[in-house]
């Protein structure tokens, strides 16, 4: 029982969320998700390493394309192959770089081919693109494989890098004289982002440099590699470069910034064809002030690629889209540089999640430092990013799916395991005492039970109710039938009560006194009163029409009404009484007034009666009846006072009519003008009714007035001799 008890939170916190993981894991989803998370906390992490300097494109984008398209020496895409070798001749000849490699294919035959042929064998320092497919080709021309041999690298030909059954070479003389061959093709990961490339690709059991590895290569014909513990080791001359290599060959790239994506150097083809002409026709003679210099290329690895749309060379990225030539710029400058990145196996994260875990669930179940179970989850992230940066910086990446999936997770489990197992004595009293108050005073008092007691004053609002009638009522029903009356109606009024953030202070036989604004001290507490009050308007309607299908209680039970008085302001409240026996309540004269105004809701023939602090604070969400101006008993000051009617949108232009004539016939009666007030009083009534009980009242009050006239300095206000 004891190792149960110290064995089974490890279980809870560990069992349920690394068991999630593991099932990624075999579903062969968690390294999608591990490489779109590290795409991710690369981006807002600080970056390493910048861009190689080596590197500038020569771009045939968009403006080359659409400003030669009229040129009979070019014409639309795809250009005649005569402007390559012009391009070639432009960079090689004034500021030679150290190679050009031509990213675009030459594999359909030209009557220009020979332009190519020509440049090829007077400049040399070229690399000319091939790309492998994976049908199975039976028959290989044997001057193709006898050419081919010049490009090979020796490798093992059960090495894991991408195979292919087929190959487009550049066609004809154009292969046989190209000084080197690249292969341009990229492998995306399974959602569709080109994350990594592979240096070498097998044609059969040949393998060929990729672009990547042929920028690395420069010039030197020989390239040698060896595969040793998951590393190619690759040599040019005296270079020599590791690349961390997965199980299918591939390396993962570091693709910087995307800011940096955007700043490789990249010159337009239309610029070098302007600057040329301007060469040749004299116009520009210092070769530093043409559209493009020369030696912006010098001592450069040169890509020749397309950015323009018609040429659909883009490729997705960490970053988005881009075009092609780009990401085999990344991956050129990630090999001459070293710039890539081991993905360590999916235990590490395993192991490094587990310890993590582990360490949570001690201080969450054993820790006596309280405050560390609430600052441990930013200790876990902050241990998470720290750990993975620096392994980052090792160019190592530590797969986060399981700590970030797990953690969450395991910490939630934990902490509702903890809540579980340590308020068991809490919640016995918690469910005694939510029958009897709202569940915010609950939680408070459980929490800080004196705090409470000492109570304090500020802003409420005040709500009493109480049914009409009701004494006529109970003397109609058997004991068990008013019992069953009581409960059902207490019960549908308290619980929307408490649904508004209502505390219910006491009931007083069928009367319900609560307090909104304490314990939980909510600034819209008028509003939500005012809410609560409409909401119970409508419930008992629903309650009666039950009642009547049901023909049950008696006529006058069924026929059940009651009234509402609202007030807000300053109040003392607080939970008083015994620690066995106590009471959460408010006093004041804030609570006298609204008790007053349920009483006079009588008088005015009005279901909810509120005072003019209800009216000034929700009059914006809510319509009210103006209805007079009192003195209620034990007050000197007058107080205006209103009936809640409706929501303000629900207002009809009849309502606002009529009550424009009350408002203005009792402006007559606050001015002895009685006949007036009485003709606008009666008026009213063809918009509330003939039994509109506070005009009525009101035609009477004149009518006494206007007989026996109010001594002296008469204020208009009605002064309540009754409570």
């Amino acid at each position: 029982m004891k190792l149960q008890k110290v064995y089974f939170p490890f279980l809870l916190t560990l069992a349920i969320p690394m068991s999630f993981v593991l099932l990624l894991s075999l579903l062969g989803v968690s390294k999608t998700f591990d490489r779109k998370l590290s795409d991710a906390l690369f981006a807002s992490l600080p970056t390493h390493y910048k861009m190689s300097d080596q590197i500038v494109i020569i771009d045939i984008d968009e403006q080359s394309i659409a400003k030669h398209a009229d040129d009979p020496e070019l014409g639309q895409w795809p250009w005649k192959r005569t402007v390559y070798p012009t391009l070639l001749s432009y960079v090689n000849i004034l500021a030679p770089p150290k190679l050009t490699i031509i990213d675009i294919m030459f594999t359909e035959r030209s009557d220009r081919d020979f332009a190519l042929v020509e440049a090829n064998q007077t400049i040399g320092k070229v690399s000319h693109a091939a790309n492998f497919r994976s049908d199975i080709s039976t028959i290989v021309n044997p001057l193709i494989e006898q050419n081919a041999k010049r490009f090979l690298i020796d490798l093992p030909a059960d090495s894991p890098f991408p195979k292919y059954g087929s190959a487009s070479l550049p066609i004809g003389e154009i292969f046989t004289t190209a000084p080197f061959l690249h292969v341009v093709n990229v492998i995306s990961d399974s959602d569709g982002i080109l994350r990594r490339f592979a240096p070498t690709m097998k044609w059969g059991n040949r393998h060929f440099p990729t672009l990547a590895l042929r920028a690395f290569g420069e010039t030197e014909s020989v390239i040698t590699a060896e595969l040793e513990d998951g590393t190619l080791i690759v040599r040019s001359g005296e270079k020599e470069r590791r690349l961390p290599i997965g199980k299918d060959g591939m390396v993962r790239a570091y693709f910087y910034t995307e800011a940096e994506l955007r700043a490789i150097p990249r010159y337009s083809a239309a610029g070098i064809i302007e600057s040329l002409n301007q060469l040749s026709s004299g116009a520009v003679e210092d070769p530093n002030k043409l559209t493009v210099p020369p030696d912006v290329f010098e001592n450069k690895i040169v890509l020749i690629g397309t950015s323009a749309a018609a040429t659909h060379d883009d490729v997705v990225t960490p970053f988005g889209l881009f075009p092609g030539v780009i990401a085999q710029a990344v991956f050129a400058s990630n090999t001459i540089q070293g710039h890539t990145l081991r993905e360590l196996p999916q235990y590490w994260g395993f192991l490094f999640t587990i310890i993590v875990l582990s360490l949570g669930t001690l201080i969450l179940f054993y820790s006596q430092v309280h405050w560390l179970r609430n600052i441990f989850p930013i200790l876990a992230v902050a241990l998470f990013l720290g750990t993975f940066y620096t392994l980052y910086r090792l160019d190592l990446i530590l797969p986060p799916t399981s700590f970030i999936l797990s953690f969450p997770i395991s910490y939630l489990i934990g902490f509702a395991y903890l809540t579980y197992t340590e308020g068991k004595d809490k919640r016995k009293f918690n469910s005694i005492l939510r029958n009897l108050v709202d569940p915010g005073v609950v939680s408070q008092a459980l929490d800080d039970m004196e705090a409470l007691k000492r109570g304090g004053e500020w802003e409420i609002t005040a709500f009493f109710s109480d049914v009409a009638g009701f004494s006529s009522i109970s003397e109609e029903l058997s004991a068990s039938d008013l019992a069953r009356l009581l409960n059902e109606y207490l019960s549908a009024m308290t619980d929307i009560l408490k649904a508004n953030s209502g505390t219910l202070d006491k009931y007083i036989g069928d009367a319900i006194v609560g307090i909104y604004g304490a314990p939980i001290q909510f600034p819209n507490h008028p509003s939500l009163a005012c809410k609560s009050a409409l909401e119970m308007l409508t419930r008992i309607k629903d309650l009666r029409k039950v009642w009547i299908e049901k023909m049950d209680y008696t006529e006058s039970a069924r026929k059940m009404k009651f009234r509402i008085g609202l007030n807000c302001g300053p109040a003392k409240v607080g939970f008083m009484g015994t620690d066995s026996l106590a009471s959460y309540t408010m006093m004041g004269d804030t609570v006298n007034l609204a008790s007053r105004l349920e009483a006079a809701a009588k008088d005015y023939g009005v279901d909810i009666l509120v005072s003019e602090s209800i009216e000034a604070a929700c009059r914006e969400e809510y319509h009210f009846r103006f209805l007079d101006r009192i003195r209620v008993k034990g007050k000197d000051a007058p107080v205006k006072i209103y009936g809640l009617i409706c929501k303000k949108n629900e207002a009809t232009p009849e309502l606002l009519q009529g009550e424009t004539i009350y408002q203005k016939s009792f402006l007559a009666y606050t001015e002895q003008r009685w006949e007036e007030a009485i003709r606008g009083f009666e008026q009213s009534f063809s918009f509330f009714g003939e039994k509109d009980v506070a005009a009525q009242m009101l035609i009477e009050r004149c009518q006494v007035l206007f007989k026996e006239p109010p001594p002296g300095v008469w204020d208009g206000v009605f002064t309540r001799t009754s409570k």
